[in-house]
């Protein structure tokens, strides 16, 4: 398989899972690309590749759909901080060790949402306010600033506290771009411009429009709750992918 021919897979079917549960690009293209490149070149280079499969998405999905602008200030508000700290540790640390802290973690979030979607356990979930809202988007933050995932703590918030799936999506996508912005500006105040890598953003200009637009299409056939299910079950992979890579 050729170089671009393996882009354009990875970017495919990164942005097709995306479109279809409202996150997850960054698993496929952080998790594959650095086996073959450096890991901060993909993760650096992914924040511009993320970016226009964001935009994108949000032109899509504002045809039909809002946001919800309260969740979204809130997990904007504490993203800034936890990106800025995330950056600065990715510049400094061993990113292996940090990638299965991470993983631990997202893993248990995972298996605590699939307690709540799948079982029912409405009691355990988190409810819509200020502090929760905050903290997802710091620790989400966070880790997009040390891995390039930053999805499954404020996915697992939106999964308990929106009822609306295309408003979860959207709601998620406006706080993707908003994360991608802070984490390109972070990386070049930090002197990460020089992991940008022209070949893997040549790339993704070319798959990622249609994998959105099936994604999109696909997701409409899964009932509400199943999607909802699935999301956590993907987030829990998310968590077993990080440790056993």
């Amino acid at each position: 398989m050729t170089e671009t021919a393996l882009l354009f897979g990875v970017f495919f079917i990164a942005w097709f899972f995306q479109a279809f549960t409202g996150f997850g690009a960054g698993i496929f293209i952080v998790g594959i690309l650095s086996l073959t490149y450096d890991p901060k070149t993909v993760v650096v280079s992914s924040a511009l590749v993320n970016l226009v499969g964001t935009l994108t998405m949000a032109l899509l999905l504002l045809r039909s759909v809002r946001p919800n602008v309260g969740v979204l200030f809130t997990l904007i508000a504490g993203s800034v901080p936890g990106i800025f700290i995330g950056g600065k540790l990715l510049m400094l640390f061993d990113r292996e060790t940090i990638r299965l802290i991470i993983g631990f973690f997202i893993l248990l979030l995972g298996v605590y949402d699939l307690a709540v979607q799948g079982l029912n356990l409405k009691g355990i979930s988190m409810k819509e306010n200020t502090l929760f809202g905050v903290a997802s988007g710091f620790v989400g933050g966070l880790f997009a600033g040390l891995i390039g995932m930053g999805g499954p703590p404020p996915v697992v918030y939106l999964n308990q506290v929106e009822k609306d799936v295309d408003v979860f999506k959207a709601t998620l996508t406006f706080f993707f771009i908003s994360n991608i912005l802070f984490r390109v500006v972070t990386y070049n105040v930090l002197g990460g411009q020089a992991y940008f890598d022209g070949r893997i953003i040549f790339a993704s200009l070319f798959a990622i429009p249609p994998a959105i637009v099936l994604g999109l299409k696909s997701s409409k056939l899964v009932k509400p709750k199943r999607l909802k299910v699935f999301i956590s079950l993907s987030v829990t992979f998310l968590g077993f992918l990080l440790i056993s890579l």
